[in-house]
Parts: C-alpha cells; sequence; structure tokens
C-alpha cells in the first residue's frame, strides 16, 4: 500500500516533465533559455515538479550544466527531493559502477537504443546502453532538473540539444556515493 502514492508520484512527476519538454520556446511570452555559453537551448524546466522544490546549489549546477557539445544539460534548475521521486536510469552492465551513476529520467526508456541515445545526447563510448532500473531518490537530496545539451562523441557523431528532461543526481558509483534506494532489478534493455 505504501508503494502506490509513490508511483502516482512519480506517474506525475514523469507527465509534468513531459509536458515541459514539449513546450515552445517562447510559448510562455519569455525569453529562449540560453546555456552557459550564449547557445540557445531546446524546450524548458519547469517551475515545479511533484515530490520537488526549488533549491540552490550552484556548485551542483554546474556540474550538470555544460556549454555547447559537451553534453550535459543546456538549461537546468536545483531541486530538494521532499518525497521519494522515482526515476530510471539506463546503463553499461559491462561497468557495474555505472548502474549509479548521475544521469537519470523521469519516465521509463522507450524506442531503440539509438533513438534514446539521440533524444538523450549519449555517446557510444559513454555507455553501450543495454540495462535500466528504476530507483527511488532519497529526500533531502538535491538534484539538478535540465534539457538535453548536445554532444560531440569526437567520432563524427554529433547529437543535437533536445527538449527531453534530464535528472543528474549527485551519484558517483565508483566512489560509493548513492543517494538512491528502493531500486529493481536491473533488466535487460530494450
Amino acid at each position: 500500500m505504501k508503494r502506490l502514492p509513490t508511483v502516482l508520484l512519480s506517474v506525475s512527476f514523469a507527465s509534468l516533465l513531459m509536458l515541459a519538454g514539449c513546450a515552445a520556446p517562447g510559448a510562455t511570452g519569455t525569453a529562449t533559455p540560453v546555456g552557459i555559453d550564449g547557445e540557445a537551448c531546446e524546450g524548458r524546466v519547469p517551475d515545479a515538479l511533484p515530490g520537488l522544490v526549488p533549491s540552490d546549489n550552484p556548485a551542483l549546477l554546474r556540474q550538470a550544466l555544460l556549454a555547447s557539445g559537451k553534453g550535459g544539460t543546456c538549461t537546468a534548475r536545483v531541486f530538494a527531493v521532499q518525497e521519494p521521486v522515482t526515476l530510471y536510469r539506463v546503463f553499461d552492465s559491462t561497468v557495474p559502477y555505472s548502474r549509479f551513476g548521475g544521469w537519470w529520467s523521469a519516465s521509463p526508456p522507450t524506442g531503440t537504443q539509438d533513438s534514446y541515445r539521440q533524444a538523450f545526447a549519449i555517446c557510444p563510448t559513454w555507455s553501450r546502453l543495454d540495462r535500466v532500473i528504476s530507483c527511488q531518490i532519497h529526500p533531502g537530496t538535491q538534484v539538478v532538473v535540465g534539457t538535453t545539451q548536445s554532444v560531440d562523441c569526437g567520432d563524427g557523431r554529433v547529437f543535437p540539444k533536445t527538449a527531453e528532461i534530464q535528472v543528474f543526481v549527485p551519484n558517483n558509483g565508483e566512489k560509493g556515493i548513492f543517494h538512491t534506494g528502493a531500486c529493481s532489478p536491473p533488466a535487460v534493455w530494450p
């Protein structure tokens, strides 16, 4: 019974993020968001999210907000988790610590590996994208929510900016730093 509110919360969170990602730049009458390099971003970051409240952490924001061609987020905000929020991570099963890395999404992955890679600007050398888990983010954790920045993979592949919303959680599986729990077992993906 305790799981039901969390499931509803994650569905609401994912729905709000999808709506935010679909907003046309300038739709609210405000200027088009730009990244740290002054280049226009795609989509918008929502002002409010279920289970999260706006927060301030410039150092955390700097970890996720990167220049064009570098990956990460293009435009973003810091939020503090007030209630458990369920997120999803596609990772590389050949790199054990990558299961609890920093980059997550608010909804289960869909489509092919290639379409997911393009939507979230993930270079093939970064991850095989062959497993998926869902986890809850611990209350009290600060996260960065933002639109996807472009990336130049250095092998001729360039993925453009997208309105897809990413969530940066300051996990570091290699160093044993985790802000996630209540995780599903890894599943083969896609």
